[in-house]
């Protein structure tokens, strides 16, 4: 029968091995389309992820501005630190632009004429410059900030004229922190942007003068960045002063491109990223001043706002409009296409190093140079632009691919072959082992039933042929018989509950503590009786309530009782302990003693029919590897588990758990 299974299981694999071989010729193909399908479904998920990302922040964000507890300015600034794609925020209506509003403007000619500037102004180029410094140095207690400002930036310029350069920087210093205050802000502290961009001019021509070359390129580098990052109008009026005075002083600075607002406007270089970004902000203001905006093209907020497109630059600047629910005000939130993209490429995840984004000619704006595999348009977002994964994402895929399909038919048909051979190696070694222990049983059993019934031959002959002196020896020879036939009942018993298995019973509710209890005392006399001192003890709580079969639950004891007492050590007192508790749904049944043990190997092995611990001591106790295999099925009858372990005092420990409600 077996060549047969074996034949059989090999014209299987042959021809799982086939179809696999045959399949994997058109594999590559379909697998390459399905990757391509599932990359095209995975960007599409996640240019709708990106715009969704987009639209919320910006319908959150374009109600804020129409708060009458937070300024558009206070907007601004916590929209910029939260998300750098965020550019700038406008309010507007119709022909007037509310926020930015203008820079703070300077009235040179009230300046002029005060009494203490006219002064001064009179006696320049008529007496020392220092003299003429110190009228305007003067002038600074008569004024507002204005005036100290105007004042100061005179009296520094004469100084520096006259190759004083330590008293233009000390009379700068001496009215910190005018000089040192946010260019933005110049506007809440009423004073011009442009005289205190002018003062700060001073201040480094003055470090320079001194021999600080590194103090003055870092108060122009730091006027460059606080001048790039300004609103439009402010930007707008400084422009000319950063691109003539500033920008030429900077170590770093290149050249002009041309201009952005035309003629007479001075220009930004695209190749400076800064630069660039604030040519788009300019860009963007100028679009709302000078836009024809229509009631009818610009939606409410809940509607959702409109997506308007600068497209003077490049990349073109974007502006998000909707109407605010406050009178005939409209509000805009500039996006930067540059840090917008980069925000959303960290925000593709895994998908990143495979990610491309270019623009309408081809150019890589974000991402890998690669040839592009799939791609599709960026959506409502930025539609000039593609976004796309890269070859270099589908190869590797579709050849891993390919070659797990090539294998996977043979390789499962192999798992089948090989499972199936080894489950029937298995079984013949376990229908041996089984057959071995059971003649091993037989053997041992006859032996066993062999001896009690020779010894009551020989008495019986004995007394045939009237072999015994006195009636005292005819009851002695009778009570052997006897003890011989309940030796021979109790093996023959033995061999009947192996083969019927436990005995069939009905579940009943009964108190566990009760069972043990009486169980207990039974086998404290018996212990008792083998006078070697054996004793047991019981811990138990007073009532242990469950549903279950009770006579196989007190004989499944009963074996282990049995067991410490035939596998006792003879070098001291036997001492066994029964322990019950309640374990959530389960009652743990443990009975520990101080006996022979069961070695670690053979601690799964003993509850299996016919398996014995052999050894030295063992072999004269009796058992025949049938009581360990009745307390086991006892346990799975109960839904339970039965275990064994070393006891504290080196002898066994049997757990065993069954439901309370089996």
């Amino acid at each position: 029968m077996r060549p047969v299974v074996y034949a059989t299981i090999g014209i299987l694999l042959l021809i799982l091995a086939g179809v696999g071989i045959r399949q994997s010729a058109n594999w590559r193909v379909d697998a390459e389309a399905r990757e391509r399908d599932r990359a095209q479904e995975r960007l599409d998920q996640l240019v709708a992820a990106w715009e969704n990302y987009i639209d919320e922040r910006v319908r959150f964000s374009l109600p804020l501005l129409a708060s009458d507890d937070t300024s558009p300015a206070v907007v601004e600034a916590s929209l910029r630190a939260k998300l750098e794609w965020v550019d700038s925020v406008y309010v507007w209506e119709p022909g007037d632009l509310v926020f930015p509003g203008e820079p703070f403007p300077e009235n040179l000619s009230a300046m002029q004429s005060t009494p203490c500037i006219a002064r001064a102004m009179a006696a320049t180029g008529g007496e020392d410059e220092m003299l003429t410094a110190q009228r305007y140095l003067n002038c600074q207690k008569f004024g507002d900030r204005q005036l100290l400002l105007y004042s100061t930036s005179q009296a520094a310029e004469l100084l520096l004229e006259a190759d004083h350069p330590e008293l233009a920087d000390a009379e700068i210093r001496r009215i910190a922190p005018l000089p040192a205050m946010q260019i933005w802000s110049a506007a809440d502290y009423r004073v011009n942007a442009s005289r205190l961009v002018e003062l700060r001019l001073q201040h480094a021509r003055a470090e320079r003068a001194l021999g600080r070359e590194d103090v003055a390129e870092r108060w122009l580098a730091g006027m460059k960045s606080e001048i790039l990052g300004l609103d439009g109008p402010t930007l707008h009026s400084l422009l000319e002063i950063y691109t003539q005075e500033i920008k030429p002083q900077l170590s770093f600075s290149t050249g002009d491109d041309g201009g952005i607002g035309g003629p007479g406007n001075p220009g930004l270089d695209d190749d400076d990223p800064a630069e660039a970004k604030a040519k788009r902000r300019l860009a963007v203001w100028k679009m709302v001043g000078e836009h024809d905006w229509q009631h009818a093209e610009v939606p409410t907020v809940d509607e959702g706002p409109k997506l308007f497109t600068d497209s003077s630059t490049d990349p073109p600047g974007l502006l998000y409009v909707a109407r605010l629910e406050v009178g005939h005000l409209y509000g805009g939130i500039q996006v930067d296409q540059i840090e917008l993209l980069r925000t959303l490429y960290r925000l593709a995840g895994k998908l990143g190093p495979h990610l491309t984004i270019r623009g309408p000619d081809g150019d890589v704006l974000a991402g890998s140079k690669a040839p592009v595999s799939v791609y599709r348009p960026f959506g409502h977002l930025m539609p000039s632009l593609l976004v796309g994964i890269t070859e270099g994402a589908l190869p590797k895929v579709a050849a891993d691919i390919t070659l797990y399909a090539q294998l996977s038919v043979i390789a499962i048909g192999m798992l089948v072959g090989a499972f199936a051979l080894i489950t029937l190696v298995r079984t013949d070694r376990e229908q041996l082992s089984i057959l071995a222990r059971q003649r091993e049983f037989m053997t041992r059993v006859t032996h066993e039933l062999k001896t009690p019934l020779a010894g009551i031959r020989v008495i019986a002959e004995n007394l045939e042929m009237g072999a015994y002196r006195d009636t005292e020896q005819v009851e002695s020879y009778a009570r052997i018989i006897i003890a011989e036939a309940e030796r021979l009942g109790l093996r023959v018993d033995e061999v009947i509950k192996a083969a019927n298995g436990p005995a069939r019973e009905d579940a009943r509710g009964l108190d566990l503590s009760k069972v043990l209890s009486e169980l207990v005392e039974t086998w404290r006399e018996r212990y008792a009786a083998t006078g070697t001192g054996a004793t047991i003890e019981l811990d138990t709580p007073q009532a242990l309530p469950m549903h279950g079969k009770g006579s196989m639950l007190r004989d499944a004891v009963t074996n282990l009782l049995d067991n410490a007492l035939k596998y006792r050590r003879d070098d001291r007192p036997l001492r066994v302990r029964v322990r019950a508790r309640v374990a959530g749904r389960f009652v743990i049944i443990e009975v520990e003693d101080n006996g022979m043990g069961i070695p670690a190997a053979m601690r799964k092995a003993v509850f299996e029919k016919f398996r014995r611990v052999e050894g030295a001591g063992r072999g004269l106790s009796g058992g025949h590897g049938l009581g360990l295999s009745f307390v086991s099925e006892a346990a799975q009858l109960h839904r339970g588990t039965i275990e064994c372990g070393e006891s504290r005092t080196g002898g066994s420990t049997f757990v065993m758990r069954v439901r309370r409600e089996s």
